[in-house]
């Protein structure tokens, strides 16, 4: 699957297998096709190191080296995402790699930074808010 200009270092997959890349892109393929590549996202400025759908496949939650967080909402249907971030959540102080929906309240999201932060911060979906 021919897509990204560097490495993968997250995959995400329910029907679609969502892969994000050290280029800050994400590309969705629906890997029941032979025409796999679905669409993409750009909202990282650096590499995209975590990756995880909701347990209800409404968001993709993304991590990256930018210590950002960006919320995806899917679009209806489920295939793809829209193109601009639901939420960009900033306030971790390093990378982003662990991601985590909660499996009773899934507009719940834990996301843990890295050796530069070292905390696990609750995000509620609904409004954006820590």
């Amino acid at each position: 699957m021919d897509s990204h200009s560097a490495r993968v270092g997250s995959l995400a997959e329910f029907f679609l297998v969502s892969s994000g890349s050290r280029d800050g892109t994400i590309v969705h393929h629906d890997v029941r096709a032979r025409e796999h590549k679905v669409s993409s996202l750009s909202g990282h400025t650096q590499e995209v190191c975590g990756l995880k759908w909701s347990t209800d496949f409404k968001y993709l939650a993304s991590g990256g080296n930018d210590n950002l967080v960006n919320v995806w909402s899917a679009i209806s249907g489920g295939v793809g995402t829209n193109n601009e971030p639901l939420h960009v959540l900033n306030q971790h102080q390093a990378a982003v790699r662990a991601l985590a929906w909660c499996p009773w309240q899934p507009n719940i999201l834990a996301s843990g930074g890295g050796t530069a932060d070292r905390c696990i911060k609750f995000w509620n979906i609904n409004n954006g808010s820590l």
